[in-house]
């Protein structure tokens, strides 16, 4: 896990790879963005693709769609607010554990 600044804002930020098959399809867009809800805190993921750069939202499953992440790809996760640090683990394990499929 790395710290940094945004701004004004201090976050924190880790890169993890996608390990499942079928990458962040609808059914691991579910899961992943259900498995921080509860989180009050910013959470985002950073990815690039064909030279673009985008930022996606984990709790909107129309957001992490639209990233079009596939397995192998990796991406930073950076969350900011009063629960920062158990909402990166949070993001970090789910994806880690396949997001509901083997890996």
């Amino acid at each position: 896990m790395q710290k940094k600044n945004w701004g004004d804002e201090a976050m924190v930020s880790k890169k993890v790879t996608i390990l499942n098959p079928s990458g962040l399809h609808l059914k691991n867009a579910t899961i992943l963005s259900n498995s921080v809800l509860k989180y009050r805190s910013l959470i985002q993921f950073m990815y690039e693709e064909n030279d673009v750069q985008g930022i996606a939202n984990v709790k909107s499953i129309l957001s992490i769609l639209a990233a079009g992440i596939c397995q192998g790809q990796t991406i930073e996760v950076t969350c900011s607010g009063e629960d920062e640090e158990e909402a990166l683990q949070a993001v970090v394990d789910a994806i880690n554990s396949g997001l509901g499929e083997k890996i």
